[in-house]
């Protein structure tokens, strides 16, 4: 019994002194892929697809438009309530409308994105140099309070060092920073 199934019977085809085998011309035309009906024609998108929101540039404040949109589309989901009470039957046109500001608000949502990923990485960094100049300060603080101590006769190096060996367990254990120069 192996413990790998044999290959398939194309491998053949790939020998050491032959040349491989040609792919297969592109499909054109319908073809059918997972069980769903495919063509490679250009289709123009239906008319509820092609009203996405265009107005995108420079001059343009996104966050104003978002507001809008989601004005209008409180707007429109009270028109909506007031045709299902009124006409139930004549709700789809409402809901198209509702669908077709919801994909704008997305579209301008993903519009947004850069822009916050920016903002995002620019607080990020921020906030890492603010920590790392705390900690140098801390370590140039720490320089200065050892070579205070260098200057200092031996019984009171001692006594420093004592001290700082104190002030860093303390820290350790309460998680706390070390305060030189108490």
């Amino acid at each position: 019994m192996a413990s790998f199934p044999p290959p398939p019977d194309f491998y053949k085809l790939y020998g050491r002194d032959e040349e491989a085998p040609k792919p297969p011309p592109p499909v054109v035309g319908s073809y059918t892929a997972f069980g769903a009906e495919h063509s490679t024609e250009f289709v123009e998108p239906p008319f509820g697809q092609s009203m996405m929101y265009r107005r995108d540039g420079p001059g343009v404040d996104l966050r104003e438009e978002l507001k809008s949109l989601n004005k209008e589309l409180l707007e429109r989901f009270i028109a909506l309530t007031n045709d299902v009470i009124e006409n139930p039957s004549a709700y789809e046109r409402r809901v198209e409308e509702i669908t077709l500001l919801f994909n704008n608000m997305h579209h301008l949502l993903n519009a947004i994105r850069p822009s916050q990923a920016y903002a995002t990485l620019e607080h990020v960094l921020i906030e890492q140099l603010k920590q790392k100049r705390e900690r140098l300060q801390a370590v140039r603080d720490a320089a200065a309070a050892a070579e205070s101590a260098l200057e200092k006769t031996p019984g009171e190096l001692a006594k420093a060092v004592q001290e700082a060996t104190k002030r860093a367990e303390e820290a350790r254990a309460g998680a706390a920073p070390m305060a030189v120069g108490d």
